[in-house]
């Protein structure tokens, strides 16, 4: 496996004894699995023994003179990527693909051009979030607002979802901001996982989340801590977890993931509205991410990117080797995603090169 560039988050001073109480906690554990917490520096998972298989190895193919990031994008088993830009650099925040029971904490990745991924490990540790079990972490989310960053993410397989924030920056550290979840129970049959943050063109900031097959949404509000109003039910057809939303052009797309998220009928699909982030959509729904045969199996929980400036955009995925029967074998991929003359958006081509060496200094 290659090794690529990680760092960790710095803890943030504040007055507050249990806050460095907390922050202490975080520095030890830091210190214990050798990572620096000031620097970027290589670092081999294989050194941890980390995963209990080895991922498909991180190869940045070069095609007509032009680097790929190749699939997977970076190394090892992650899943449910969240991709975001912030202060200059592509962000995608994904949980580690593991048994539940290790899944305690949140790594992020960095990247300039969409080849080159730095690592930065653990910018939220469940052991600091009290309510949530300190297991399951699954499916972060995060945006900025007022230079102040949110992370929203699920906990313990139905502990319900919380909130986090960073002063620092879009690499953390997060701190739980609440000590209980800003969503703890299933509403209208929807269990409270699998958040997606999204803000509008007027600034307004809405949750979406929801999985046992029910997806709801609510406006959030100016605090970005706290509910505007209740939620509603937005569930289309065949959805099952995992919702994202993008807007293009007026239009509104709420894609989510179908199937099962242990085999192949994993996938993606999306409906539209043109009103507002929380419908009403349109009542069919077109399926765009499936398995290849020929390239790899259990595709879904997708995010999407948009290059500033241009009418380009990447759908950023997990997905599993071909023949692995290993359910958490995923690994996170990036592929073209292209629209129709109409807005309707082309079945995405999955490959094994990914997206073309892109740097944001370009836009």
């Amino acid at each position: 496996m290659m090794a690529f560039s990680t760092c960790t988050a710095s803890t943030d001073p504040s007055p507050s004894s249990s806050f460095i109480a907390k922050a202490s906690k975080a520095l030890l554990i830091a210190l214990c699995f050798n990572y620096s917490v000031a620097t970027a520096k290589p670092f081999d998972f294989d050194s941890l023994n980390f995963w209990s298989s080895s991922p498909p190895a991180d190869i940045k193919p070069t095609i007509n003179n032009v680097t790929y990031s190749g699939n997977p994008i970076f190394p090892g088993w992650y899943a449910d990527p969240d991709p975001r830009i912030f202060e200059g650099q592509y962000w995608i925040y994904p949980s580690l693909s593991l048994d539940y029971d290790k899944q305690t904490s949140f790594d992020a990745f960095s990247s300039p051009d969409l080849v080159n991924w730095t690592r930065h490990a653990r910018i939220l540790d469940f052991a600091n979030v009290t309510w949530s079990t300190n297991r399951a972490a699954w499916a972060p989310t995060v945006t900025e607002k007022h230079g102040v960053y949110y992370m929203y993410f699920s906990a313990g397989d139905g502990a319900g979802i919380g909130v986090a924030v960073s002063r620092t920056g879009p690499a953390g550290p997060f701190i739980d901001a609440l000590d209980e979840p800003l969503i703890p129970d299933v509403e209208m049959g929807a269990e409270p996982i699998d958040p997606d943050v999204f803000i509008d063109d007027d600034g307004r900031a809405y949750l979406l989340w929801g999985g046992w097959s029910h997806g709801l949404g609510a406006e959030l509000s100016w605090d970005m801590i706290s509910l505007k109003a209740q939620p509603v039910e937005l569930t289309p057809p065949n959805y099952v977890e995992a919702p994202y939303m993008i807007k293009r052009n007026g239009t509104y797309y709420y894609m989510y993931s179908v199937g099962g998220w242990g085999d192949n009928s994993y996938g993606v699909e999306y409906v539209t509205s043109t009103t507002s982030p929380l419908g009403p959509f349109t009542t069919a729904a077109t399926h765009i991410l499936f398995p290849d045969a020929k390239i790899a199996q259990g595709t879904g929980s997708s995010g999407v990117l948009n290059i500033p400036g241009t009418d380009d955009w990447y759908i950023v995925y997990h997905r599993r080797p071909l023949d692995d029967t290993a359910a958490n074998d995923r690994y996170v991929c990036i592929d073209k995603m292209e629209f129709n003359p109409d807005g309707s958006i082309k079945r995405i081509n999955i490959t094994n090169e990914g997206a073309p060496y892109t740097p944001l200094v370009a836009f």
